[in-house]
């Protein structure tokens, strides 16, 4: 694509009223006829030059950064803000794939378009614009749109769900593939990330031993002064709200936390210290322990609503929460040159989940390496299985209860939450002995909780916190 060229393409087919004339009013219909293979969507593009361009693609594909700068040109994704702003400015709630909407070139790619019909956003989420596909072709034509094939169907980039055991060769062959090295014995020191911290291996051998008291559990923690001093943080957070002043780890562990949460919650403490967070992402450092915070309370929360004889073990559960996008630090740690690469594609397409990407730029997920690793750490094979199959709505297997909680957790954690977990397969709740109404009202309640609450908890997680 030449920047240059597209800046003197006329672009006054429409003006943002147009929308409302009779002629696009008559091609209003409702957003439940076009099927995803039909329906474009629109990404909002900035070159480090400052030249715009808006990038449109059929919904069932992801945007693939990579063919765009092909010549060369750095396309980077407009940010969420710059597009709520300028849709505010048009007073408009979706955008329309149209020329002259915006006064910035436009860019389409229709080959992955299926049948005779062409859907765009009108402007109004309920409804979508109806071309014929012939007609929104000549239509792109005659306002000297560029029509390119930049993009790639999500099919093309299915993760791997169902066949855990093939995780270690294709992370193996993730690694060599794009390291270019000669793939040594072991993924951990292929990787290079550093072995487990002596306390870290002590709460690990402390685990899988039976009839271990608080005392104990403490003594532990107390060997590292950084994690005894997370730990009673945590426990004195006006989360847990405890009376008085918690001023050691056995106060910590007897008085407010539990010894059950209190293993886990140190496992997560120290294993969140085990790999520097990326500089570079989508959302920055805030987003990534506040998301972790608020997944792990909504995963406790939500085992409490299990009948106690089915309830899965609460402080695992909880560290399965805290620890569910663990990959995502791993991605950056290992392949750091792609890294920057794969963000700049997160946020080109917002519509796609985190996996397809990865397996697409990686060949793997962050799920895949992050079960990995947490068995050669020896971490229980509850959050093993759990962070593998989080995404798997249709997991009846060993453990199943902590991958479907973090299901669950994921749909419900979701901007557009109440639409999401009307896909929920009634399935799951039955398996998990959960009412959905419980749940939903569980997920409103949270919405209530005081910031500063959730605030003083993401800080103890937080590197960047007080800086």
């Amino acid at each position: 694509m030449n920047p240059g060229a597209m800046d003197k393409t006329t672009l006054s087919h429409y003006t943002p009223t147009d929308l409302h004339s009779e002629a696009l009013q008559a091609r209003r219909v409702a957003r439940s006829l076009a099927q995803p293979q039909q329906l474009l969507r629109s990404t909002l593009l900035q070159a480090v030059d400052g030249f715009n361009l808006q990038a449109v693609f059929p919904a069932h594909c992801l945007l693939d950064l990579q063919k765009l700068n092909a010549n060369g040109t750095d396309w980077r994704a407009r940010s969420p803000d710059y597009r709520a702003k300028l849709l505010k400015e048009l007073k408009l709630q979706s955008l329309p794939a149209l020329p002259g909407v915006l006064s910035i070139p436009m860019c389409v790619d229709l080959s992955g378009i299926e049948g005779d019909w062409v859907f765009i956003e009108s402007g109004d989420p309920e409804f979508l614009l109806r071309f014929g596909r012939h007609e929104y072709q000549q239509l792109m034509e005659a306002a000297q749109v560029e029509q390119e094939a930049f993009s790639i169907p999500l099919q093309a980039a299915r993760p791997n769900l169902d066949n855990p055991h093939r995780d270690e060769k294709e992370i193996r062959s993730a690694v060599e593939t794009i390291t270019q090295q000669r793939v040594r014995a072991r993924l951990s020191e292929s990787i290079e990330i550093a072995p487990l911290p002596l306390s870290t291996q002590r709460l690990l051998a402390l685990k899988a031993k039976e009839d271990v008291s608080g005392t104990e559990l403490a003594q532990v923690i107390e060997t590292d002064p950084s994690l005894a001093s997370q730990v009673i943080s945590w426990a004195n957070s006006p989360y847990y709200g405890a009376p008085g002043s918690i001023r050691s780890v056995q106060d910590a562990v007897i008085r407010v936390l539990g010894f059950d949460l209190t293993m886990n919650l140190a496992l997560g403490l120290a294993l969140s210290r085990q790999i520097r967070l990326p500089k570079d992402g989508v959302h920055g450092h805030r987003h990534f322990w506040r998301d972790a915070v608020l997944r792990a309370t909504l995963v406790e929360k939500l085992v409490k609503l299990i009948p106690p004889m089915a309830r899965p073990y609460a402080g695992l559960a909880y560290l399965g929460g805290l620890l569910h996008n663990f990959g995502y630090l791993i991605l950056a740690e290992v392949f750091p040159p792609y890294f920057s690469l794969y963000c700049r594609n997160q946020e080109a397409n917002p519509h796609v989940p985190p996996m397809y990407l990865e397996r697409f730029l990686f060949g793997i997920t962050r799920e895949q390496i992050a079960s990995y690793l947490f068995t050669t750490w020896g971490l229980p094979e509850e959050m093993c299985i759990a962070v593998r199959q989080q995404h798997n709505a249709h997991y009846t297997g060993p453990q199943f209860k902590y991958a479907n909680l973090l299901y669950l957790a994921h749909q419900y954690m979701q901007p557009q939450w109440k639409a999401q977990v009307q896909r929920i397969p009634a399935a799951l709740y039955e398996r998990l002995q959960l009412d959905p109404q419980a749940i939903y009202a569980l997920r409103e309640e949270l919405d209530q909780l005081p910031a500063e609450q959730m605030d003083a908890l993401v800080s103890l997680l937080d590197p960047t916190a007080g800086r």
